[in-house]
């Protein structure tokens, strides 16, 4: 199946996590869901559009870590703005401690799609334009973006060696390696029009964006890539 193959790079990102809303802290790598708010994004679909549009059901979303997960904590100050001053040495503000991620370097690969999203995504992905501005989960980390390839997906299983966040549900073995970092997250893995999530899956991310040895009969050959679909 056809597969466009680019990379994010940010200074900062914050891949919000839902069940930490006071004091957000971040996936290392963005769900599905977010992945698809970026390609509304390079578009130019609506908000109340973009989920239809590109397939929510059926497109096939992979990401990948191209540099090493690093954390930062730092309190954030918000306003009240429904009551408080904007200029001035006001009452109602109050520092937040927020999660973000720097030096962000992340590889997607988005296959599956509707006809029209695809065809659109890849040429705005090869001629280096965008609609609106892709962030890393917030407005304020803006992110760039590079076409890495348009290429097709060939099936693999048996022993392989991907760098991708790893489904639980699509492997049936896991070579952890003592040196490495790993993480496993319970995410959201597709959200319906209205922005209602209809599933959550389980992935297990290595966060030093080393390979990781996996046994599974659900991989793809993307490139020099070897990609676990969501």
């Amino acid at each position: 199946m056809e597969t466009h193959v680019f990379d994010l790079r940010g200074p900062y990102a914050l891949f919000r996590k839902p069940y930490a809303p006071v004091s957000p802290v971040s996936f290392p790598v963005p769900p599905p869901p977010m992945v698809m708010g970026m390609i509304g994004a390079i578009c130019g679909y609506g908000r109340d559009e973009y989920l239809d549009r590109i397939g929510w059901d059926e497109v096939e979303i992979g990401v990948g870590l191209q540099r090493r997960v690093q954390r930062l904590r730092t309190g954030i100050n918000l306003l009240n703005t429904k009551q408080g001053e904007f200029f001035s040495t006001d009452p109602n503000r109050i520092q937040i401690p927020h999660e973000f991620l720097k030096r962000v370097h992340l590889r997607l690969y988005v296959a599956n799609g509707r006809p029209e999203m695809m065809e659109d995504l890849g040429n705005h992905l090869k001629n280096d334009t965008t609609t609106y501005n892709i962030s890393l989960g917030l407005e304020q980390c803006l992110a760039d973006f590079e076409h890495v390839a348009t290429t097709q997906a060939e099936p693999v299983d048996g022993e392989v060696s991907t760098q991708t966040a790893i489904p639980q549900s699509k492997v049936s073995r896991i070579e952890y390696e003592e040196d490495n970092r790993y993480g496993n997250y319970r995410v959201p893995h597709r959200m319906r029009p209205g922005r209602q999530v209809t599933s959550y899956s389980q992935i297990v991310v290595e966060e030093t964006a080393s390979p990781t040895t996996v046994h599974t009969n659900q991989a793809f050959q993307v490139g020099e890539d070897v990609v676990l679909f969501h």
